[in-house]
């Protein structure tokens, strides 16, 4: 695992420094020498205890040294923060650019973030692994603490919208701590808050409303405020349309082409379901523009906006997805 080095690099000069001191000592101070072989077996043994959401305590050795990830959330969280995995599931549809060194078998990729490869993830030994989201399970849990001396679930579950932020920060720091980069960890998730606070104020100055819909096999599907998208209404201030859009249901309301018209929305948020996860069905925007949605306020102000599904729908609770959401954002103000 990559950690940009920083921590193993300061162990490895702790352990060389302890070595030329040992070395010059020779036999004439074995105390000292004592001393110095128990501080080095200390610093070796450091650990973090980390409460994951399934609400287990988890010790975690600081800086773990072979880390496997079945989340892209925690994939993209740690490489926001300058550390390489070991091994990852398999893309479903290929990953941004920030993400690329884990394409072309760069990584190896052990499953996929449903079903893990159990035996080639045990096979490689590793220190730590990060499970989240459709792979943040009990079972799934249980089967790696067969093998695994730590397992934690790092899935972010926000019942309520706007503590999408703070649980994203929470996790974030916690991802700091395992790797000693607490301070790295604050700066990232307070240069995204700034810049949602600052967008919040705008479009609640406005009074303009959105609507966020999913596109996918044909059907779209509209989300309330209280849905996994609710966060366009409290966290980035749009008003909601009147549309009465049931919240529950992880696609969202199926909705017919007359609910634009009927509702008008001032932005439009698209989701391109298929395109996200790999599907070869004909775009959302063109079925939206070949439809009654074209119509709308939001498209003829040229405020209906395809959303960065992987960051939106498959890696949602990381610093960069939070960045791609706040650019999506701008972009539907026109």
């Amino acid at each position: 695992m990559a950690l940009q080095n920083r921590g193993r690099a300061s162990m490895a000069t702790a352990a060389v420094a302890s070595l030329m001191f040992l070395a010059a000592c020779g036999s004439d101070d074995s105390s000292d020498s004592g001393e110095a072989a128990d501080s080095s077996a200390d610093a070796g043994a450091a650990t973090v205890t980390i409460t994951d959401s399934q609400g287990r305590d988890v010790e975690i050795p600081t800086n773990p040294e072979v880390v496997v990830a079945t989340d892209w959330t925690a994939i993209r969280t740690l490489n926001d923060l300058g550390v390489e995995v070991d091994a990852t599931p398999a893309s479903i549809a290929g990953l941004p650019d920030d993400l690329a060194v884990y394409e072309d078998g760069n990584i190896p990729t052990v499953g996929d973030v449903f079903e893990p490869d159990y035996e080639a993830i045990a096979a490689m030994e590793p220190d730590l692994v990060v499970v989240g989201s459709r792979s943040g399970t009990p079972e799934v849990v249980a089967e790696f603490e067969r093998f695994a001396p730590a397992v934690i679930d790092m899935s972010v579950r926000t019942e309520d919208p706007a503590e999408f932020v703070p649980d994203t920060r929470e996790r974030v720091e916690q991802f700091g701590e395992i790797f000693g980069l607490k301070a790295e960890a604050d700066e990232l998730m307070t240069g995204v808050e700034d810049q949602i606070e600052a967008l919040n104020a705008e479009i609640t100055e406005s009074g303009d409303n959105a609507m966020f819909v999913q596109v996918s096999d044909g059907s779209v599907g509209a989300y309330g405020p209280g849905s996994r998208f609710g966060l366009v209404y409290s966290v980035f201030g749009y008003e909601p349309t009147d549309a009465p859009v049931d919240d529950e249901g992880s696609h969202g309301q199926e909705i017919s082409q007359e609910f634009f018209v009927e509702y008008n929305p001032d932005a439009l948020l698209v989701l391109d379901r298929a395109k996200t996860v790999g599907e070869d069905q004909t775009p959302a925007l063109d079925i939206l523009t070949d439809g009654l949605a074209d119509s709308t306020n939001a498209a003829q102000d040229d405020r209906m906006v395809e959303v960065d599904g992987f960051s939106w729908y498959l890696a949602a609770n990381a610093p960069s997805s939070l960045q791609a959401m706040i650019d999506d954002v701008v972009a539907s103000q026109g």
